[in-house]
């Protein structure tokens, strides 16, 4: 593009700006700060919510261990089979005291945060139900305390094949 200079003084030179330029410097100058309140309003919720994320998936995965660990010793429970019963007649009875001893010694070695509440023998199945107390490192810091989660495992005896297909 060719611009045109006018020359009104020998000293000064002056140009014409189009109008769209002229519009653009005026709107500059009204929007001064726009950016610092933006940032202001937004990254308090961006940093909730990177908070909420990490605290998520901090008691997600805390969840998980504690059920691994109720699974494991509903599953440890379950083997606590009668030997000699099952030895003579083929039938399986599991050994009430020996299964609860057993699920809270599993339990206690894979997740020692793991509060058993509860091992139920009963009906040929082994319940196992408990608690995980978790402190969210991010909602810590607003004073939410820590959090309580239930954890439950379940789990039938069962030795060899039990039906066709196996």
């Amino acid at each position: 593009m060719n611009r045109k200079f006018k020359i009104k003084n020998q000293k000064h030179m002056h140009r014409t700006l189009p109008p769209a330029v002229a519009v653009q410097v005026s709107k500059i100058d009204s929007e001064s700060g726009q950016v610092l309140v933006w940032t202001l309003v937004l990254l308090p919720l961006l940093l909730a919510l990177v908070g909420l994320v990490f605290d998520g998936g901090l008691l997600w995965s805390q969840y998980r261990r504690g059920r691994w660990a109720a699974d494991g010793a509903a599953v440890a429970a379950a083997s606590e089979i009668d030997p000699a019963l099952y030895a003579s007649t083929g039938q399986m009875k599991l050994d009430p005291n020996r299964a609860a001893a057993t699920a809270r010694k599993f339990a206690l070695d894979n997740n020692p945060a793991l509060s058993l509440s509860s091992v139920t023998v009963s009906g040929g199945r082994v319940q196992v139900a408990g608690t995980l107390k978790v402190r969210p490192a991010f909602l810590g810091l607003f004073g939410v305390g820590p959090l309580e989660l239930a954890v439950r495992g379940e789990e039938r005896p069962a030795w060899g094949i039990s039906r066709e297909g196996q």
